[in-house]
């Protein structure tokens, strides 16, 4: 039943998934029952189900359901570390995985409390791994002066480790810089009132970037989360900027590589044009490097986000510099900022050309240009208007075979995409006619 279930997660289809994993649940609950079965190990399965299920249950968009097996998950959980007495690696990734799902289901103080709880036992995890690593080193070392003749095989049997444990200690790191930063988050929304939010929430981000990538820096959702705080601070706001360009940094390699396929960067060198051996090698080892930051870049959503800080720093930078009358620093820093998001949203659209948003972003990117690309603003904002009118008229087509007790839905969003068409056409009237359209100079800088 389990192997049915994971066929039916590899080709999507969710629901059979679900199914799969709800009659191999049950079927665990039965054998608990029975004397012969090994408790322990049908217990982890049954763990490990029933977290599966409330990953289903999030895909299919019942929360509630999702929250209920996390929280069912995490008492069998803890009930056989109490029975156990264990509180292993294992066991603490898995616990902290639960809480956080559950955190991100929840409100406010209930919220609050999973992502606390989860935390706590993440930094034990991280804690444990570093003492088992620094054990297993002392280990290899007696083990190498006791074998002095199989020295490159225990070499390269560490080494193995070596790596596995950074992937391992680079995976954890991640979750809980991605645990901080939606703490943060969520002193800036559901408990934003709180007496203590703001000092809360910088004491989260403070944490987070505090857990370093391999290049040294925090990693991309520190740099962007504090970026956003450092919005919402109105005494603070610039100190977004430099937060913000770092958060795209660490994407850049991977968003130009993509913003290519869509035309909205500049073509590199391929290798049939280049003479030089050695230099071919080089343009082959940069497009490897470029696949694989393509492969890593964060999510969509993610990227999306980054795209509209971006450019709402621009717009930033734009009214303090005709403010305060200092033109170049914060000029060049706009350019940049508008530079990096239309590279961002090139990514977007050769991820996905389907999504309206990503398209009205790009134009007001060209629109917001030295001088504007008013055809080009034009062209984006154009398609942003004909998608949005397919689907009213879709919506339309839709009305004439619906029940009344959908209706309101259906006005709801008709109401919605007027809003986004009042949007787009009211960009479309604020492009200039006067200004000279530089469509074909480039559109990247070349580094």
């Amino acid at each position: 039943m389990l192997k049915v279930a994971s066929a039916a997660m590899e080709s999507l289809d969710v629901e059979r998934a679900y199914k799969s994993y709800h009659q191999a649940a049950s079927q665990l609950q039965r054998e608990k029952l029975d004397v012969n079965t090994d408790i322990k190990e049908e217990m982890e399965v049954l763990i490990s189900v029933l977290e599966k299920m409330g990953a289903c249950q999030v895909s299919i968009g019942d929360q509630d359901l999702a929250k209920d097996h996390f929280l069912q998950s995490l008492r069998l959980l803890e009930e056989e570390a109490k029975v156990e007495s264990v509180r292993n690696t294992s066991y603490l990734e898995t616990h902290s995985s639960l809480c956080f799902y559950i955190g991100q289901l929840s409100l406010e103080r209930e919220a609050l409390e999973a992502y606390q709880q989860g935390i706590r036992s993440l930094e034990e995890c991280m804690e444990r791994v570093e003492d088992e690593n620094s054990a297993t080193a002392r280990q290899d070392t007696v083990t190498m002066q006791d074998n002095t003749e199989d020295v490159d095989i225990i070499e390269s049997s560490m080494r193995t480790d070596a790596n596995s444990s950074l992937q391992f200690r680079a995976s954890l790191k991640q979750k809980l810089s991605g645990a901080y930063c939606n703490l943060a988050e969520l002193y800036l929304t559901d408990l934003c009132e709180e007496e203590t939010a703001e000092t809360d929430c910088e004491h989260s981000l403070e944490k987070a970037l505090q857990l370093k990538d391999g290049d040294g820096e925090p990693l991309v959702d520190a740099l962007q989360t504090m970026a956003s705080l450092r919005l919402s601070q109105k005494e603070r706001q610039l100190e977004a900027v430099p937060f913000i360009l770092r958060a795209y940094e660490k994407q850049r390699v991977g968003s130009e590589a993509l913003a290519t396929l869509v035309g909205l960067q500049v073509d590199k060198k391929t290798c049939d044009e280049v003479d030089d051996g050695k230099v071919q090698e080089e343009v082959q080892v940069q497009e490897l490097i470029e696949v694989e930051a393509a492969n890593n870049l964060p999510e969509f959503e993610f990227r999306c986000q980054t795209a509209k800080l971006l450019l709402e720093c621009a717009g930033l930078l734009k009214e303090s510099s005709n403010s305060m009358d200092i033109s170049s620093n914060y000029s060049s820093q706009e350019d940049e900022c508008i530079t990096s998001a239309i590279s961002v949203l090139g990514s977007l659209l050769a991820q996905n050309d389907e999504v309206i948003e990503i398209w009205y972003l790009t134009g007001c990117a060209f629109a917001a240009k030295k001088p504007p690309l008013i055809d080009t603003a034009k062209f984006y904002f154009e398609r942003a208007k004909e998608m949005l009118t397919d689907i009213r008229k879709a919506l339309k087509d839709e009305a004439q075979f619906i029940d009344d007790s959908e209706l309101p839905d259906l006005e709801e969003q008709l109401e919605m995409n007027a809003t986004q068409m009042n949007d787009v056409e009211s960009k479309l009237d604020e492009l200039p006619d006067d200004v000279e359209d530089r469509s074909g100079d480039k559109i990247m800088d070349d580094d």
